[in-house]
């Protein structure tokens, strides 16, 4: 219902018009004779813009309204079930019609989402986006649409698959030969993945467990062969992950060959105890004696095939031996002994003797050997005259008596047997002690005055002491004292007194010290003490305290309500004076309240409640009825407002629809063909709904669909396979080729638009995959692990060897994929990660032989990699053979740092050579010393390998070869993540093939070169030696470390380099190897020897720097004069304190010499009473102020102030008050407003009469009611 109602004269005529067009009345639409526009079951198409025109003879007006029809939401159907992948974006669809445009929010499990930054974003169009999504975000999504007609929901559930995650991995396992193997494997995501087992890159069968998503691989029995790699893959729909664990299977160790159990060797010479033993891993060898452990050392050592040997032997080598092989899996014991013939040995020396003379001296000495040697004696190569005192016991002891100063001298022990003598020499030393002579006589008194000394003497001449006898005992001089006339004293000052208290607590007084000079009291004629006994100073010189006082209470100020009951505040200030110089406050409130009454508050009109409704204007098809209301509960007062909205309500009445007959809608467009070709049949509709019969009206006539023919083209023919040709011939001679065999698609030959023949049209075959000579021409395998602390997941290695045509190498093409982009460019200098594939393929030259024509393929190599900056990589290589096609498998764990690289830095690997050693059976050792360049700047970095392989494949033709990698080329693609090496490698003989290099020594057992103990031959190192293969290192205790010359250690002094911690306050004090923690000292202190405090330096008493006075003070000095007085060049001359405003602002200061004096004054507004006080001048009696004829003068203390009348404003001192326009103000009076001298007025128009307030008007009143006119006139 449109409202729309016209006066006029005569009454005007009432058309409306849609936007822009006149509406013609129908059912639906009519015009009431109230002029209204009545619109039944309003639909969407009738919005728009409407407008009532009135016209008469005089004229026309219009008016205009908006109409909007509300639809409520419909949200399109989409599918209720989505699935993403975590980390990915997940959209959920929510496209909603209505009018107005509904609103769409979302929840989830019932819980209302909002806007969240990288999470959640509701599109404008009404899509929820998911960002990153997580297993959380599974669950059920409501889309809501509403708008003020309704609200539409639509619910789709969501589930997050996550990729497999293992929680449970196989690990690495090492077993004994002949045990059960057991390896586990566990995965989470979702969906739940499936495990599977891999070994040598065949599928092998295991146990799943699909409901807990565990899988158990058991072997019995386990074998040698089944030593390797074992992958478990997870895998579900999202991908696949896979967890590597490598099996190792042990076997016990056994002894080699059958040896005797006794050896016989000559004393003296070498003697090598067999002890050779197999096992896997490589056992370990321990040689023990009656027990012990042997100590290995540089003429007791062990070979690198177990055996042990004895260089030099000497008679305590002879026993019973026994060497004990131990590994993983099991312990292996065999016992020999060792006998030797032997010449004399002294097995008691005699030792050096020194006796008094008169004591019994006794030499023994014994000797071993075979046989058994006899002994004699002599003195200094001539015989010795036997006689009672002199003898030789049973014992072969020598035995001398009452020893004699003679017997002092050189004796010889002499043990002779068949297979040669030895002689032993020992020095006898016979002491004589010596004796005092008489004393002599006493000496003259050591001084003049007071207490002296004397002494005498003696001499120990009686006799002499011999052959380190002992001197005589006792002093050789005596003292006694001397009394002489008593000497002067010197009177000196005792430590000041303290302090005395200051005569005044405030505006200057003095205190005193004393001392007295009895530090010590002159006495026999002393000098008395130089200086002063009392000592005087200024103190407490500052100002005294001045107290705070109220000042007089201002004016009231303004009331806080415009109308009713308020209150007002008047303010006194503390500055009647102020307080100064920590003087107290003024006590009591500086603020008072009173309450302040005015003009009544207005009283705001309210609605009263509503009439009855009319009657409905129509019986069917949609009226309208009114009701009305008064304002008058309460009626408006004292200005108050009107009620605010319409007196008058209308509302729709009788919407029962009127009886509609139905009529048909537009045919439909033809549907799809039945048949694609060949003929078909398509069909269209139409619907009875426009309108559609309702209210007992009559249906549509005539049918609802309608058929014809479509598609009439004939049918297309698919294409099919002809039979397949013969094989071609192999690519390749050995080494594993392809072969090609083709087909066509000609039976029968596609056509119509007939879909081609699905498949391959080829198919390609491997061929002779056996091995070519000189080793495999293929390489793959796996590389997992982490360097610099970034996971690998698994890179898959690829490779291919071809023999070089213009030099004698082999060359080494090979990509490694799935390499992460922050290591592919650092990864690009790492050759050696490709060591087992180009050391098992090089270009034999001459009689070396390669990895392959060694090991045939199967060993395990470690290596490591050692940067100049310090970074260390570790990598495993295992290689397990050949696979069925001829391809070396390798498999390689990588762990470590390596020199971080930026991609666009060119790097270049340099030419190298790699020496491998035979260490031992089975066994190898390479290192090398290499350069890379990044960007054109050489930096070093050393490789060493150490190989082990089986030791019955035997061992190199040399006892060094060398390998020779040349012309490497290295690139990294971060589109593809792939990383690609090119060498070109050959494998000779050594420089010096059949010598050991420097660090190792030959065991002529194998012959091998074993490690050089270079820290057991003799230590070079100064503190800590530790041995390594073909070398050595040193190093230090903590506190110290390595010197240039690699061998020494040094002091680290943490303080300079930063290395300590103290706390703060503290500083650091560097020891020998360590530091310590001292308090820190200012300038002007001295730390004490503790470290743990400061004391203060007297500067005045150690280097006297004043030229005047010095004024210690605590942790400084100052030099001056006497107090009032400063130093100018050389001279002290007084000081102007009154420059420095030493004295209050009511004071005057006078200086004086070596002071000045604060002589009281009034301040500005202020006079001096005959008593001497200060007293308040009152400048608006005496006519002092400069207040103007328009403002009030009023008196304050110490001032005066200017204060304008109420309605005006003052200006500033001396400038006359201005009145105030209240009028300014808009909200002063409700109708008009005149401004006053000091005031206002509000004036109200015509028929109207000013309220109370003196603000708001109101009508007159007639009969009681008040009469409102408003008169309306056509435009």
């Amino acid at each position: 219902m449109l409202p729309c109602e016209a006066d006029g004269l005569p009454p005007p005529d009432i058309m409306w018009h849609k936007d822009g067009h006149v509406i013609t009345e129908s059912v639906r639409q009519r015009i009431l004779s109230s002029g209204a526009l009545q619109i039944a079951f309003a639909q969407p198409g009738d919005a728009g813009q409407y407008t009532c025109m009135a016209a008469n003879v005089a004229g026309s007006s219009s008016t205009s309204a908006k109409l909007t029809v509300h639809v409520p939401p419909t949200i399109q159907n989409t599918e209720v079930h989505y699935t993403v992948n975590e980390n990915s974006q997940a959209v959920l669809p929510c496209v909603a019609d209505g009018i107005p445009t509904p609103a769409i929010n979302w929840k989830k499990d019932n819980v209302l989402l909002s806007n969240l930054l990288g999470k959640y974003t509701v599109e404008p169009y009404g899509e929820l986006i998911l960002e990153n999504v997580v297993p959380e975000d599974s669950g059920t999504y409501t889309c809501i649409a509403n708008n003020a007609a309704g609200e539409d929901r639509h619910t789709i559930s969501l589930t997050v698959h996550v990729l497999p995650t293992f929680t449970e991995l196989p690990g690495d396992v090492s077993l004994n030969k002949g045990e059960q193997l057991r390896l586990n494997c566990k995965a989470t995501g979702i969906p739940l993945p499936k495990l599977t087992w891999t070994f040598n890159n065949n599928i092998i069968p295991a146990h799943f467990d699909s409901i807990n998503g565990h899988s158990e691989l058991v072997i019995e029995r386990i074998s040698k062969e089944d030593s390797g790699t074992y992958v478990c893959t997870a895998e579900n729909s999202v991908g696949f992950v896979k967890a590597i664990g490598f099996v190792y299977v042990k076997e016990p160790p056994v002894f080699k060959g059958d040896y005797p159990s006794n050896w016989i060797e000559p004393l003296g010479g070498n003697a090598i105890l067999n002890c050779e033993v197999k096992g896997d891993p490589a056992p370990t060898i321990q040689w023990s004696r009656r027990g012990i452990d042997i100590e290995i050392s540089h003429r007791i050592r062990q070979l690198g095939n177990g055996s042990l040997a004895i260089y030099g032997t000497v008679n305590e080598d002879a026993g019973d031996y026994t060497c004990v092989a131990t590994n993983e899996a099991g312990v292996v014991e065999r016992s020999m002994s060792l006998t030797l013939q032997s010449p004399p040995v002294i097995t008691l020396e005699p030792v050096e003797t020194i006796i008094n003379a008169g004591g019994k001296v006794i030499l023994n000495c014994q000797a071993a050997g075979e046989p058994r040697p006899t002994i004699t004696w002599s003195r200094q190569g001539h015989s010795i005259l036997w006689d009672e005192r002199i003898n030789v016991l049973s014992n072969n002891s020598l035995h001398i008596a009452a020893a004699q100063k003679e017997d002092t001298s050189e004796y010889e022990c002499i043990a002779r047997n068949l297979m040669g003598s030895v002689l032993v020499r020992v020095p006898v030393i016979v002491q004589v002690p010596g004796g005092f002579s008489q004393w002599s006589a006493w000496r003259p008194c050591s001084v003049t005055c007071g207490r002296g000394i004397q002494k005498r003497s003696r001499l120990c001449n009686n006799p002499s002491p011999a052959n380190g006898g002992k001197p005589c005992q006792g002093s050789d001089s005596e003292m006694q004292n001397c009394q002489q006339k008593p000497c002067p004293v010197d009177g000196n000052w005792s430590e000041w007194s303290s302090w005395e208290e200051c005569t005044r607590s405030c505006g200057r007084g003095n205190r005193t010290r004393t001392r007295t000079c009895n530090n010590p009291s002159v006495q026999h004629g002393g000098r008395p003490c130089e200086g002063i006994a009392v000592e005087t100073i200024m103190c407490n010189i500052r100002p005294c305290p001045v107290h705070g006082a109220w000042s007089t209470w201002q004016p009231w100020g303004t009331c806080s309500v415009s109308c009713g009951k308020g209150t007002q505040t008047r303010t006194r200030l503390c500055n009647n004076p102020p307080p100064s110089f920590s003087g107290s406050y003024c006590d009591g409130a500086e603020t008072q309240v009173q309450v302040c009454n005015e003009r009544h508050c207005p009283i705001d009109g309210k609605w009263a409640t509503w009439t009855s409704w009319s009657a409905c204007s129509v019986s069917c098809g949609g009226g309208a009825r009114q009701r009305t209301r008064d304002c008058s509960d309460p009626a408006p007062q004292y200005g108050g407002n009107k009620c605010e909205g319409s007196d008058v309500q209308s509302d729709f009445c009788n919407s029962d629809s009127c009886p509609t007959h139905g009529n048909w809608s537009p045919w439909s467009g033809w549907g799809v063909c039945s048949r694609t070709c060949g003929g078909g049949q398509t069909r269209r509709y139409r619907t009875c709904d426009n309108p559609r019969p309702s209210s007992g009206g009559r249906a549509c006539g005539g049918p609802d669909s309608q058929i014809q023919r479509c598609n009439t083209d004939m049918c297309p023919v698919d294409g099919s396979w002809g039979n397949w040709h013969s094989w071609s011939w192999c690519s390749t001679s050995c080494g594993g080729g392809e072969k090609i065999r083709k087909r066509l698609c000609n039976n029968p030959v596609p056509s119509k638009s007939g879909r081609p023949c699905p498949g391959d049209a080829t198919q390609v075959s491997r061929c002779n995959i056996q091995v070519c000579p000189g080793g495999p021409q293929r390489a793959r395998g796996s590389v997992i692990g982490s360097i610099n602390d970034v996971e690998f997941g698994i890179a898959f290695l690829n490779a291919t060897v071809t023999d070089s045509p213009n030099s004698d190498t082999r060359i080494v093409h090979a990509k490694i994929t799935n390499v992460p982009r922050s290591l592919g460019p650092a990864m690009r200098k790492i050759v050696s990660i490709l060591n087992p594939i180009y050391w098992t393929t090089a270009k034999e030259i001459g009689e070396a032989v390669n990895g392959f024509t060694l090991t045939n393929a199967v060993f395990k190599r470690e290596t490591q990699v050692e940067f100049a900056t310090g970074e260390i990589l570790r990598m495993t290589h295992v290689a397990r053979g050949l696979d069925s096609d001829g391809a070396l498998l390798v498999d390689i764990i990588v762990s470590g740092h390596v020199l971080q690289l930026q991609s666009p830095a060119e790097v270049t690997v340099k030419d190298y050579t790699e020496d491998y050693i035979q260490t031992g059976p089975g066994q190898l050792y390479a290192y090398s010393t290499r350069l890379f360049t990044i960007d054109g700047i050489s930096v070093p970095y050393t490789w060493n390998h150490t190989v082990f392989y089986d030791e019955a494949q035997g061992r190199m033709p040399f006892l060094v070869e060398t390998l020779h990698a040349s012309s490497v080329e290295s690139d990294y693609n971060q589109l593809e993540e792939t990383l690609g090496f090119k060498i070109h490698a050959s494998i000779s003989k050594g420089e010096r093939s059949n010598q050991c290099p420097s660090g190792f020594a030959l065991d002529s057992v194998g012959p091998f070169c074993a490690d050089e103990d270079e820290c057991a031959a003799g230590n070079p190192c100064s503190h800590f030696c530790h041995n390594a293969m073909g070398t050595y290192y040193c190093s230090c205790p903590k506190g110290l470390t390595i010197a240039a010359d690699g061998r020494t250690c040094q002091d680290i002094d943490e303080c300079a380099l930063g290395g300590y911690t103290c706390h703060a306050g503290q500083a650091c004090d560097n020891t020998i190897g360590s530091y310590r923690c001292v308090v820190r000292c200012g300038i002007g202190f001295r730390r004490t020897s503790d470290g743990l405090s400061c004391q203060d330096i007297n500067e005045c008493q150690e280097s006297s720097p004043c030229h005047h006075r010095c004024f210690n003070a605590i942790g400084s000095f100052h030099c001056g004069c006497e107090p009032g007085y400063q130093l100018k060049g050389r001279k002290c001359v007084d000081i102007n304190e009154c420059r420095q405003n030493v004295c209050r602002p009511d004071q005057h200061c006078k200086n004086t010499r070596g002071g000045y004096k604060c002589i009281d004054l009034c301040p500005n507004g202020m006079t001096k009473a005959e008593n001497g006080t200060c007293i308040d001048v009152d400048e608006c009696k005496d006519g002092t102020h400069q207040c103007r004829y328009n403002q009030i003068c009023e008196n304050t203390r110490g001032s005066y102030r200017c204060v304008c009348p109420r309605g005006h404003r003052s200006q500033g001192l001396g400038r006359p008050c201005l009145d105030i326009d209240e009028c300014e103000n808009t909200d002063a009076c409700q109708h008009e407003c005149k401004n006053t001298f000091g005031s206002y007025q509000c004036v109200c128009p015509p028929g109207y009469q000013l309220m109370l307030n003196g603000k708001t008007c109101q009508g007159k009143k007639t009969s009681g009611h008040l009469l409102l006119q408003l008169n309306l006139k056509p435009i």
